[in-house]
């Protein structure tokens, strides 16, 4: 066999290669990037959400959707439908950002008509960069392109390992609890103090942050991947809020320098957002009966499910809505008394 033939044949081989494993992953389609999966229980798990959410923010059947950071995984939509109307989907991101979000929130509004955003203003979430992300996102699933969804047929990930697992579960179909039961993580950890207070700060910071610190890239993201879907949707209504941390994690702030821009990232949220007559801001970072009892936390920021419950009637309901400025100061102003209380005692008060 001669050289130029020895070649054409590996070229062919390699192409008949490239062309097979395409079409198996294309027909297989482990994160439903092409249609929804009905052969097999696709692989949705916390591990594999920003992959995941691509093909479920394009062919899940919704009209409204929960978004933010894990402490929005805990939500169940069928509760949220029976309280607040219309079928909600969950799209959240662990240690999401405003642009994770932001990437979820265009390719919702591209594919549906969407009736209510539930939003969870993680602070944490809007002071970073405006292109950063929590976690790498394959950007290629979220736009319309097909020719760069190559990434996606010759993921090594893909064919090594989401390929085979959607084989394995294959005859197992996905029914509608799977919109309460995707990336949720309810019991799977112990709560209370003892857990709760493991990574809390009680000592006073080195140094503090100047409150206007993070005043740009709080600007920005609000700016950028916020409230352009709010304006350019009116009749979407936007139920945004503060989700309620633990009294230790605005300690632990104060400890770390950084508890002022915390706080009036909250003033800056409220003079952004109360402009829009879609938008209803909720402040649960203040329910005293809530924050100040660790048995509701496995650390200083995650709460129990039934705190999930519980905000979801409360938003229901019409309860910690916030009406005025001076409103998300007073609350602040208790954050901040009990952070400083906390960090005067050196522990634990409440």
């Amino acid at each position: 066999m001669n050289t130029k033939r020895f070649t054409l044949l590996t070229l062919g081989g390699l192409f008949g290669a490239f062309l097979f494993l395409s079409a198996v992953v294309i027909f297989v389609d482990p994160f439903q990037i092409y249609r929804l999966a009905t052969l097999y229980m696709p692989p949705i798990d916390n591990t594999t959400q920003v992959y995941a959410n691509a093909g479920i923010v394009r062919h899940y059947d919704y009209d409204s959707a929960v978004v933010g950071t894990s402490v929005t995984e805990n939500l169940r939509p069928s509760q949220l439908d029976a309280l607040l109307g219309g079928r909600i989907i969950k799209l959240c991101t662990s240690a999401g950002t405003a642009y994770n979000h932001a990437l979820l929130l265009d390719l919702a509004f591209r594919t549906h008509d969407m009736r209510r955003i539930v939003y969870g203003l993680d602070v944490y979430s809007i002071i970073a960069e405006t292109d950063e992300t929590g976690s790498a996102v394959p950007l290629y699933l979220y736009d319309d392109n097909p020719f760069n969804d190559v990434q996606y047929w010759l993921n090594r990930s893909v064919l090594g390992s989401f390929l085979p697992r959607c084989l394995r579960a294959w005859g197992q179909q996905q029914d509608d609890s799977i919109r309460d039961t995707m990336y949720n993580w309810a019991g799977r950890d112990p709560y209370g103090e003892d857990y709760a207070l493991y990574t809390a700060q009680f000592t006073p910071p080195a140094s503090r942050k100047d409150a206007s610190a993070y005043d740009t890239q709080i600007l920005a993201n609000l700016r950028e991947h916020l409230v352009p879907f709010i304006e350019a949707h009116p009749e979407t209504q936007f139920d945004i809020f503060f989700p309620p941390y633990s009294a230790a994690e605005w300690a632990t702030m104060e400890s770390k320098g950084n508890l002022e821009p915390m706080l009036r990232a909250r003033s800056l949220c409220y003079d952004v957002l109360s402009a829009y007559k879609n938008v209803t801001l909720y402040d649960f970072a203040t329910r005293e009966d809530w924050t100040l009892n660790l048995d509701n936390y496995k650390d200083t920021l995650h709460y129990g499910s039934w705190i999930n419950d519980a905000m979801v009637e409360a938003i229901a309901a019409g309860e910690c809505a916030v009406t005025s400025r001076e409103a998300v100061t007073e609350g602040s102003e208790l954050l901040r008394t009990r952070a400083l209380q906390q960090i005067e005692a050196g522990g634990w008060i409440y």
